[in-house]
C-alpha cells in the first residue's frame, strides 16, 4: 500500500515535514548501505564540548572533515613519537661512542 501512505502524507503533512521524513528516510537507508561494507562503515565517539570545538577549529584550518583531521593528528603524533624516539637513540649512541674514546 505504498500509494496510500504516499497519499496519507499529501493530504496530512506539510510540505516541510514531508521534506523533513524523506531526508530521515535517505539518510537511514545511507547508513545501512554504508555500514555493510567496512570501509563505509560509521562509529560515533562522544567529545566534551571544548575537544570537539578544538578538533573543528583544526579541521577548518586544515580544510577537512573531523574524521580527516583525528586521522592526521593520529598519524602525526606517531611520526612525532618515532622522530623523538630516533633521535633519544641516536643521542644513546653517540654518547656510548664518546664515551668509549676516553
Amino acid at each position: 500500500q505504498p500509494t496510500g501512505v504516499l497519499e496519507w502524507i499529501s493530504d496530512n503533512m506539510s510540505p516541510e515535514l514531508d521534506n523533513k521524513l524523506k531526508q530521515a528516510i535517505r539518510a537511514k537507508r545511507k547508513r545501512h548501505f554504508n555500514a555493510e561494507q567496512v570501509h563505509t562503515k560509521k562509529k560515533s565517539i562522544d567529545l566534551d564540548y571544548r575537544v570537539w570545538e578544538k578538533l573543528s577549529q583544526r579541521a577548518n584550518e586544515l580544510g577537512c572533515t573531523l574524521s580527516d583531521a583525528i586521522e592526521y593528528l593520529v598519524s602525526e603524533a606517531s611520526r612525532s613519537e618515532q622522530a623523538s624516539k630516533t633521535v633519544t637513540s641516536l643521542k644513546e649512541d653517540l654518547s656510548k661512542l664518546l664515551s668509549d674514546d676516553k
